[in-house]
């Protein structure tokens, strides 16, 4: 069962990962191909007071990609609901303590031990 985990565990954390990624990838990939997105993919290139540069193509594929990552993530959320166990017990004990911890006797509200009378009040005359 912990091998099971351990390869979900890791098929999640690679999904992280690469959602994090896409974004850098598209805008370095924009970065380096600048003058081939403004030139042929831009969408505004007939109009140069514009100054978009292929923004307009870069907005495009952002979209896009926020999209596929909300359904990727919706996919996830079923994924992992349809492989969580319907069981767990979360307050198991996770180390077994070789003693007893007692709680202390002040906590307890008993006597510690026996009361001797040292001080005593002043007597009335």
């Amino acid at each position: 069962m912990t091998a099971f985990r351990k390869i979900i565990a890791i098929f999640l954390l690679l999904g992280i990962v690469t959602n994090c990624f896409n974004q850098w990838l598209l805008f370095s990939s924009y970065s380096l191909n600048k003058n081939y997105i403004s030139s042929v993919l831009c969408t505004n290139a007939d109009k140069p007071e514009m100054h978009c540069e292929g923004k307009c193509f870069l907005d495009i594929k952002l979209k896009e990609l926020d999209q596929k990552n909300k359904q990727d993530q919706e996919n996830l959320k079923r994924m992992v609901e349809s492989l969580a166990p319907t069981h767990v017990n979360l307050l198991a004990p996770v180390i077994e303590l070789p003693f007893k911890l007692e709680t202390p006797a002040y906590i307890q509200q008993k006597p510690i031990g026996v009361a001797v009378k040292i001080f005593q009040p002043p007597k009335l005359a």
